[in-house]
């Protein structure tokens, strides 16, 4: 086990202590422990949704280098998504 010195913003010193007084915690370590498994968790969505759009972005890459395109007019999108709004 690791012992480090690190320094908190008030609130979150704040968050330590209210979490200690709630009973759920018996030690400011275990506080911390928790928000760190919690921000592993986190991180491992936030790289799997990041792995995610990086493979959607190379499957759009690849249609293009194929050729595989079609002709995009924002303008006529548009009238058309107003449209179907309209008739809401």
């Amino acid at each position: 086990m690791t012992t480090r010195s690190i320094t908190l913003r008030d609130e979150h010193e704040l968050l330590i202590q209210q979490a200690l007084k709630s009973g759920r915690f018996h030690s400011e370590s275990e506080v911390v422990a928790e928000a760190l498994s919690e921000f592993q968790v986190h991180e491992e969505i936030r790289r799997a949704k990041f792995a995610e759009l990086k493979e959607k972005i190379q499957v759009g890459i690849d249609q293009l280098e194929r050729g595989e395109t079609v002709e995009f007019d924002l303008a006529e999108f548009l009238a058309a998504r107003n449209a179907e709004h309209a008739a809401r």
